[in-house]
């Protein structure tokens, strides 16, 4: 697929330049072609389709978990849906048998996504260290000086949401085998972007939304449980998180699935999982290798220009930490924003920030409209 055909998926391209992925991204061609063909069998209207299409779409639940473990770097077995990354990550929080004086450490300013789910947990005598960052950056020995014998997870964002400094996943699942503590990795702001193999990564949990860099929808997510860490969940309950007999449904026996599927409590979004099956397929047929170095080619000269323009990266600009966010902290933020989205340029404030975040079917077109009007408002 060249570029350009690629580009062609995504029709706002014609009318204004997007560069907001990690926020939420627009769909596909594609996508859209799908989600409207499973509403149009649910629908009703064409007399030969199955409006309970269950299992006509058990197929494509299957393929999409499929396409998910391809890009995660695992088996379909350890992947499930949940409904976002905050729903994953409680997974983790409610999961584990805690005790009164276990220790979890995050890197301090994350996105609340991935401290709210364990601070909730210090009523139950479960205290949270917060890995000191500068600007979102930090080492894997400010990790190791944080870690304590009582630590029992670690859970980081892969990408920081603000700075969008890219931690070194495969460092710190190393360290946390070290030290026999679970590796938690909030993976919204990479997952899609940039290529990630979890189980080479030693990596025990992972979850992230589809509705940022993988460009599916709100309300459908992806859940990574290694089989070693699920023997020590507690899954929750629902009616599908085991066998389902349905010749005797009011018989109750609480059994699990002995792969991710146990985390599976209802009915899914399907509508979502439609949506994530199609971009996935069009990630898939682009490459992720050429996503990761279009994405990481396009941010780097962006940051580049913008910093020949005396806005400076607002964290490090270590190439080995890069990612797809391109953040600066101008004198006037909130002009500056108001200024490009007079010019049909669509960012985002965040912490009186300007946050930039192309990705790969975005073009040199889009970085020169971008450039432009920043020189027009200076």
């Amino acid at each position: 697929m060249t570029p350009e055909a690629l580009r062609s998926h995504y029709p706002h391209t014609e009318h204004q330049t997007y560069l907001n992925h990690a926020a939420v991204s627009p769909m596909s061609r594609p996508v859209r072609e799908a989600i409207d063909a499973y509403v149009g069998e649910r629908h009703g209207a064409d007399p030969d389709a199955p409006i309970a299409n269950f299992e006509s779409f058990f197929p494509v639940m299957e393929e999409t978990k499929e396409r998910l473990a391809r890009v995660l770097g695992t088996d379909s077995a350890r992947v499930e849906f949940v409904p976002n990354t905050s729903a994953g990550l409680n997974v983790l929080a409610r999961g584990l048998d805690w005790e009164a004086g276990d220790r979890i450490a995050v890197p301090d300013g994350a996105f609340p996504t991935n401290v709210y789910p364990f601070l909730n947990l210090e009523a139950e005598g479960v205290e949270v260290d917060f890995v000191p960052t500068e600007e979102g950056a930090y080492t894997v020995d400010d990790v190791e000086d944080t870690l304590r014998p009582e630590t029992r997870v670690l859970s980081v964002s892969w990408v920081h949401f603000l700075s969008g400094f890219r931690a070194d996943l495969a460092a710190l699942g190393a360290l946390c085998e070290k030290h026999d503590v679970i590796f938690c990795v909030d993976a919204i702001q990479g997952l899609g972007a940039l290529q990630i193999d979890v189980e080479a990564a030693g990596i025990d949990f992972l979850t992230a939304g589809g509705h940022k860099w993988l460009m599916a929808a709100q309300g459908i997510g992806v859940l990574y449980c290694a089989e070693a860490l699920q023997d020590h969940l507690r899954p929750p309950t629902g009616w599908l998180h085991g066998p389902v007999d349905w010749e005797h449904l009011d018989e109750y026996e609480l059994t699990f699935h002995d792969d991710a599927r146990q985390f599976r409590t209802g009915t899914l979004n399907s509508v979502g999982v439609a949506a994530l099956h199609a971009a996935l397929g069009l990630y898939l047929e682009a490459g992720p290798e050429w996503c990761e170095e279009r994405v990481l080619s396009l941010s780097g000269t962006l940051a580049d220009e913008l910093s020949d323009r005396g806005l400076p990266r607002y964290g490090t600009d270590d190439p080995a930490h890069a990612s797809g966010i391109v953040t600066i902290a101008p004198d006037a933020p909130e002009a500056l924003f108001e200024h490009l989205k007079a010019h049909g340029i669509t960012g985002a404030l965040r912490n009186r920030k300007l946050r930039l975040a192309p990705t790969y079917y975005n073009d040199d077109a889009d970085l020169g409209a971008i450039l432009d009007a920043v020189d027009s408002f200076r």
